[in-house]
């Protein structure tokens, strides 16, 4: 029985160095590169003048930079065996609240980039002459300043502990509000949002396809190849999220459990869906939105031809 129980927990805690060791070294180096070319992309003449290609863009930014400050550097402890951010209070700091700021702007932009096509979808005018690079710029500049002000929290109540070389929450009232954060703003209302947009586009171009059967062609050229990303994001964040928010409240739950109660294949178990859902798995949404892109867009993908192709070149392959 207890040669079972060794064994198990053998085999979890081989499951968890792998995540770590091959896991997350792929998610990064996909993550890295799709990231940089969403940003190339988004760069490019036809995408430029496009108010949803802008939330895109700066989401792309948000990623690369959640992926540097939160995956890589979780990378760096793990191959080093040093964690400075667990001995220098400003590195510990600054790491939590810039990852906590681009983790909430990044969500936010594709929040804003759902609106943004569920208005272009409106037969009203006014609602569509709200889809302009001008007013998208603008929106980004005070998302951006509401991410900062949301996410100065962290500054307070994340620190080092010396007993542990640790950088963590440093008291229960910081804990509490880092929770409500969590499921509130970056859990709860993006998802909301998100599934409430993306389920109001796919009405709305239903309906202008029966009312106008004309532009039927038209409109899946121009809406339907943005609007099939952003569900696409949607879906992703949504998986990908679930098993986090559902980890974090079974840890939240137990944590005062007594430690009779804690068997050594339970702990194993539980670092296992630690580094499964949290190390690893939030870390998923920001590393495949290029291919995300690229799956669900035509488009996107001439565009990243073009790219990677020179037109001189494009030309002699389509004469």
């Amino acid at each position: 029985m207890n040669t079972t129980i060794d064994s198990s927990v053998v085999r979890l805690i081989s499951a968890r160095i792998g995540i770590q060791q091959i896991g997350q070294p792929i998610l990064f180096t996909l993550g890295t590169i799709g990231c940089l070319l969403n940003i190339c992309i988004f760069l490019r003449q036809p995408m430029r003048t496009n108010s949803c290609a802008i939330y895109f863009h700066t989401s792309s930014w948000a990623n690369l930079f959640c992926l540097t400050w939160g995956l890589f550097i979780g990378m760096l402890g793990f191959f080093t065996n040093y964690y400075p951010i667990g001995y220098n209070s400003i590195l510990c700091k600054t790491r939590y609240y810039l990852l906590t700021t681009c983790q909430l702007l990044s969500r936010a932009c594709v929040v804003l980039a759902c609106f943004d096509r569920f208005l272009l979808c409106s037969q009203n005018v006014q609602h569509r002459s709200f889809c302009q690079t001008k007013i998208a710029l603008k929106l980004i500049v005070l998302i951006i300043f509401l991410c900062l002000c949301l996410s100065i929290y962290v500054l307070i109540v994340y620190d080092t502990i010396s007993s542990t070389n640790n950088c963590t929450l440093n008291s229960t009232i910081g804990r509490i509000i880092d929770t409500t954060v969590l499921f509130v703003f970056n859990f709860g209302i993006p998802t909301l949002l998100m599934s409430l947009f993306s389920g109001l586009i796919i009405w709305r171009l239903k309906q202008n396809v029966k009312r106008f059967p004309q532009q039927r062609i038209h409109l899946r050229k121009r809406d339907i190849q943005l609007s099939a990303m952003l569900i696409g994001q949607v879906i992703l964040y949504i998986v990908t999220a679930l098993p986090f928010v559902c980890n974090f409240v079974y840890l939240s739950i137990t944590q005062y459990d007594p430690p009779s109660m804690r068997t050594s294949y339970r702990n194993a178990a539980e670092s296992l869906a630690i580094v499964a859902t949290g190390a690893f798995g939030t870390y998923i949404f920001n590393a495949m939105s290029f291919y995300v892109y690229t799956l669900t867009a035509p488009s996107f993908r001439r565009e990243l031809f073009a790219l990677i192709i020179p037109r001189q070149r494009m030309n002699r392959i389509n004469p």
